[in-house]
């Protein structure tokens, strides 16, 4: 399915489209459509599937290896704010990503960045039929059609937790300039003592965070890196 501007003009009466925050573009007229991963994405979307499935189990496993190896429990600290938000990014074709990450790790509301439209049309869809038994879910996920080099509409140091799957790596490459603002907007919008769940990255992401986040777990599998609290008296 590809997002035309008559069909973006349609969702507005849609009921799922409460769970779209913000715009809908259509595929040639996203402010990202030149990026180089995007187009390569949006012909192949396929690419990102592999990596995306299994979300809890990945989740699981990435806390208790952590706890096991660095003695950081990822849920206590996470948890220990209330509310609780997380961060999915670029979710692709698995539109229970953002439920999943709500439901495994605890949280009170996830928002879900995505900058295929298709995807974020289709999470939607799933999520109206999930809120017939969860009424509230609509305000405990919040869609954005959006690039991750531009989380402007999260405050600076309001996420907990964000998770990736296979959206940093050297098959899908990004240009400069997208990646650059993409880690700059994910260490500003992670809280101090937040952490960053990476899988399918191939080092690539945590190379480039390591000297502002510091480095948990690191493996082939997944990685997770934790924000440095805020030192006493900076604030």
């Amino acid at each position: 399915m590809r997002v035309s501007e008559d069909m973006v003009d349609s969702f507005v009466s849609e009921p799922w489209s409460d769970f779209i925050e913000g715009s809908v573009y259509p595929d040639n007229a996203a402010p990202w459509r030149h990026d180089p991963a995007y187009a390569t994405i949006l012909e192949h979307s396929g690419l990102r599937d592999s990596i995306g499935s299994q979300v809890a189990s990945a989740l699981r496993q990435a806390i208790g290896l952590v706890q096991a190896m660095a003695q950081v429990n990822v849920l206590d600290v996470v948890c220990s704010h209330r509310p609780a938000i997380g961060l999915s990014l670029g979710f692709g074709s698995n539109a229970q990503e953002p439920y999943e990450l709500l439901k495994t790790c605890e949280l009170d509301c996830v928002h879900a960045y995505e900058w295929i439209g298709e995807h974020i049309i289709e999470a939607a869809r799933a999520f109206e039929t999930l809120r017939v038994n969860e009424p509230r879910l609509m305000a405990r996920i919040r869609l954005h059609h959006g690039t991750v080099s531009d989380l402007s509409a999260l405050d600076t140091s309001s996420i907990h937790l964000i998770y990736t799957a296979n959206m940093f790596n050297c098959e899908i490459p990004m240009s400069e300039d997208t990646f650059g603002r993409s880690l700059q907007e994910i260490v500003r919008v992670l809280a101090p003592r937040g952490c960053l769940i990476s899988r399918g990255s191939a080092g690539v992401l945590e190379q480039s965070l390591a000297r502002s986040i510091r480095v948990l777990l690191e493996n082939p599998l997944v990685s997770v890196l934790q924000k440095e609290p805020v030192p006493p008296g900076s604030e």
